[in-house]
């Protein structure tokens, strides 16, 4: 299974292809989503990797983390933002709900650096 620091390096990965795309212009917002959601995934597997909790093998067990990692517990609004990432994301996949650009830029500027500060102040 990944160590916390193949995560944190492939949650960077998934950041720098959601960057390729411009989110004032693209017609792929739908994969930008997608990218910023499992960036933040990664991100959150690096602190469940560091708590030794690897194997992860459903969004089921994802959505168990929250409740069985101490720092989780103690800040619930990781968890309301990785469900919004998570909500939006399959909304976008499987709904092909049209998400619009600033949308997209609250995604990535609030939920998914929430989410992220988060998790780099406590790995």
């Amino acid at each position: 299974m990944a160590t916390k620091e193949e995560h944190i390096r492939k949650a960077e990965h998934n950041e720098r292809f959601v960057d390729l795309f411009d989110i004032d212009t693209t017609p792929f917002l739908d994969w930008a989503i997608t990218g910023i959601f499992y960036s933040a995934i990664h991100y959150i597997r690096a602190l469940a990797a560091k708590h030794s909790f690897i194997n992860i093998s459903s969004f089921g067990e994802m959505d168990n983390l929250f409740n069985r990692i101490s720092v989780f517990k103690n800040n619930r609004s990781a968890y309301v933002d990785y469900r919004q990432l998570k909500d939006d994301s399959r909304s976008a996949r499987y709904e092909m709900v049209k998400f619009s650009t600033p949308e997209v830029k609250s995604l990535k500027n609030g939920e998914f650096q929430r989410i992220k500060s988060f998790i780099l102040a406590n790995i």
